[in-house]
């Protein structure tokens, strides 16, 4: 199904930026102490993004989202728009976490293989500890741009199981996941799928598209491949499990990575 088709339906359109990500609420990611994106730029100039060196924390974003019926899809225009925070949001998770956690600067790929511990005290390496951190500033910053701008239209982090012999994907809710994630239940999420971002028509099982953020734990040029989604090597990656389960098409299944941009 391709992205540039055109729905009928009621256009909202709302200028937002991101002054507002930068705030803590309560029950997620502590966010305080942190400088503001377009100071950390001044002060910090490889943080920074854009022909000018600055990060656009305060940028206006005008944001055309349709509203439709069934299997609503985003036109080019919308798309850009939806991509456009996104964009912004992967930037000032990574400026916010490099500057509050390591001075403002990339770690090297040794520091990025060191052992830490996270919050559960499980050993896990810096780069899966800074990438989990990147990640929930970054979710905090979605949530609060797409509850004005499309609400109902989205899920941050939904978990879905797919059945690859019947095609059939089952919504697992919010509260039987955080019950499934106590160590005795874990082996029962073995195999299903959690896409940070899904856009859909107010189904969360019929998904329009499916973004993931991916952050690198040191400066590359390039972005990270998609993980393979099953515990074998020559299984299906991230990507191939999301088109699968979700019947999409490549470009509606996408990776948000910072300074670089949007990539299949």
């Amino acid at each position: 199904m391709g992205l540039r088709r055109w729905t009928h339906g009621l256009w909202v359109v709302l200028g937002v930026g991101l002054g507002g990500c930068a705030g803590p609420r309560q029950g997620t990611y502590e966010q305080r102490g942190f400088d503001t994106p377009s100071n950390s730029c001044r002060t910090h100039p490889a943080l920074c993004i854009g022909p000018e060196s600055v990060l656009p924390g305060v940028r206006a974003a005008e944001v055309a989202v349709v509203v439709a019926g069934a299997r609503a899809m985003l036109d080019e225009d919308a798309k850009r728009s939806v991509e456009s925070v996104l964009k912004e949001c992967a930037d000032l998770a990574r400026s916010q976490v490099l500057l509050r956690y390591h001075e403002g600067k990339f770690p090297t790929p040794a520091q990025c293989k060191e052992q830490v511990y996270n919050a559960q005290s499980e050993s896990v390496s810096r780069a899966i500890w800074l990438g989990s951190q990147m990640h929930a500033v970054a979710l905090e910053c979605v949530e609060q741009k797409f509850d004005s701008m499309m609400p109902g239209r989205f899920s941050i982090e939904p978990t879905y199981r797919f059945d690859r012999r019947t095609g059939t994907s089952t919504l697992i809710s919010k509260e039987e996941v955080q019950l499934l994630k106590q160590p005795r239940f874990r082996h029962e999420l073995k195999g299903t799928l959690t896409p940070d971002f899904v856009i859909h028509t107010g189904d969360p099982l019929q998904v329009s598209v499916v973004y993931d953020f991916k952050f690198p734990c040191t400066n590359v040029s390039e972005p990270p491949d998609w993980r393979s989604g099953g515990s074998s090597l020559s299984g299906p990656t991230q990507k191939e499990s999301y088109m699968q389960a979700f019947r999409l098409g490549t470009r509606q299944v996408l990776r948000v990575v910072p300074r670089l941009g949007i990539f299949e």
